[in-house]
């Protein structure tokens, strides 16, 4: 009886234990409510029947004046904007094809710094092949012909131009006599080396300010810009003079104004070669791709010019492949 009495004291003392606990967590939990704060709420405001009256529209939309904006319209003048660019390439392109020689399609290729820089550069190369008699039967011929006839077509760029520039008095005249030189330089007899002296003299004097002049006999697009020279020069503007230029960041830095003269002496190249009475300018194919390497050479001058070295490498690239598909149907 004894062991059973002690068992039932000890279940009674864990239950009033138990009894304890409980009583205080629920204290607790009732204290725990009378702390926390109640926020007293705002009491909904009441509006009158015609209290705004004559400070708000009854319909905003009727107040409008003029078109609503139409969303077409601002995506259409978004993507203008983004194209500027690639617009104005287009135009030039174009006209280059639709306005031929005596449009203002010249201005829009190349400028007249270019010219003049590309042509002091020429001479700068004559110097040291038309010296002597040996030297220019020895090879010095091949590199006059191919300088004579990129300053005939130079020339012929500004005798067409649609402003007065540098040289355009005399730029008539050079054009016909340099072009005839040119086709005489494919030897390099005694005779066309002393007319080659001759037009050597004639550019030192342009440079000099002396108008030159004289009679020449008239020629075409196809007499200044002989294939076989012109394609030499392009060759020399691409691979020795651009994509040089824009193969890192440093260089294209160092370079931005020979990329802009090269390039757009690229464009004007690519033009003269579709003008009416050059070698398959009615070829459609043909024409197609020299103004797709006006294109690209447009498109390589607007980069250097924004400094974007990255456009500029890709728009040589493309340059470079117009003149690789070209060069795969015509020679």
């Amino acid at each position: 009886m004894a062991r059973i009495f002690l068992l039932q004291c000890a279940s009674l003392r864990k239950t009033i234990f138990f009894a304890i606990v409980v009583g205080c967590v629920l204290q607790g939990i009732v204290w725990g409510q009378r702390q926390i704060k109640r926020h007293k709420r705002v009491t909904p405001p009441e509006f009158k029947a015609g209290q705004f009256e004559g400070i708000f529209f009854d319909d905003a939309l009727a107040q409008l004046q003029g078109d609503r904006p139409n969303l077409a319209d601002a995506t259409k003048m978004k993507s203008t904007t983004r194209s500027q660019g690639e617009s104005s390439t287009s135009v030039a392109v174009e006209e280059s094809t639709t306005t031929g020689a005596g449009g203002s399609i010249w201005k829009s290729i190349i400028s007249g710094e270019s010219i003049e820089d590309l042509i002091k550069e020429s001479k700068s190369k004559l110097d040291k092949v038309v010296t002597t008699p040996a030297k220019f039967a020895g090879g010095g011929f091949g590199e006059a012909r191919k300088e004579f006839t990129l300053i005939a077509t130079l020339m012929a760029i500004v005798a067409r131009y649609p402003e007065d520039i540098r040289w355009k008095n005399s730029a008539e005249y050079i054009q016909r006599v340099f072009a005839r030189t040119a086709s005489n330089c494919k030897v390099g007899t005694q005779p066309v080396f002393n007319e080659a002296k001759q037009r050597h003299q004639d550019l030192q004097d342009l440079l000099k300010g002396t108008k030159v002049s004289g009679n020449a006999d008239e020629v075409t697009w196809e007499d200044i810009a002989d294939r076989g020279p012109t394609m030499q020069i392009l060759e020399w503007a691409l691979r020795e003079n651009l994509a040089p230029n824009v193969n890192n960041e440093k260089q294209f830095k160092q370079s931005q104004a020979d990329i802009i003269r090269y390039a757009e002496l690229v464009a004007a190249y690519g033009t003269v070669l579709h003008q009416s009475g050059m070698t398959d300018a009615d070829d459609e194919t043909y024409v197609e791709l020299s103004k797709s390497m006006v294109a690209a050479a447009i498109e390589v001058r607007r980069t250097a010019k924004s400094d974007d070295a990255e456009g500029a490498r890709v728009a040589v690239g493309k340059v470079d492949q117009s003149c690789n598909k070209c060069h795969e149907s015509y020679r």
